[in-house]
């Protein structure tokens, strides 16, 4: 099996992450989410424009294997916690620890911190995943995502 490369996304890297983007939100989102909803996701956080400012920010790492990306994550660190905006793999590259690598890049930008992600409550592949990682349920939020009323729990990872 060809070696998974974990490193800081680039400008060549914008048209495969928008791909594993639109796969996963529209596999983790439908039932959950209005299809409106997770298209203005899509276009508001993953258009060309947002992601080539986001990697100008520099939180945005990518998983490689054979020269195919299999998976991206994004995080943000602020000054009481790291922030997990984004986290996606290929699906059939789900259960084969891309996930975990990428969470092990974004938590590696300041590990005395705790690690936050916010996830719609229900959505059982993303809540899964944060739980085999070590995360704890947290509070319950209410936002409003283009028009639409979401409940989303916030996880925690402690420091370490």
């Amino acid at each position: 099996m060809p070696r998974v490369e974990v490193r800081g996304a680039g400008r060549g890297d914008l048209v495969a992450i928008r791909e594993l983007a639109e796969a996963a939100h529209w596999e983790a989102y439908t039932g959950l989410l209005d299809p409106a909803t997770v298209s203005g996701l899509l276009r508001r956080d993953f258009s060309p424009g947002a992601l080539r400012r986001r990697l100008l920010a520099g939180g945005v790492v990518v998983a490689e294997e054979a020269g195919r990306l299999v998976g991206f994550a994004e995080g943000a660190a602020e000054k009481d916690r790291v922030r997990l905006l984004a986290l996606a793999s290929d699906r059939a590259r789900r259960h084969a620890g891309v996930g975990a690598r990428l969470l092990a890049a974004v938590r590696a930008r300041a590990p005395e911190l705790p690690v936050s992600a916010d996830v719609v409550l229900g959505c059982l592949p993303i809540e899964g995943f944060l739980e085999a990682e070590g995360f704890a349920p947290g509070e319950i939020l209410h936002t409003t995502l283009f028009s639409e009323q979401v409940v989303e729990r916030r996880w925690w990872l402690p420091p370490g």
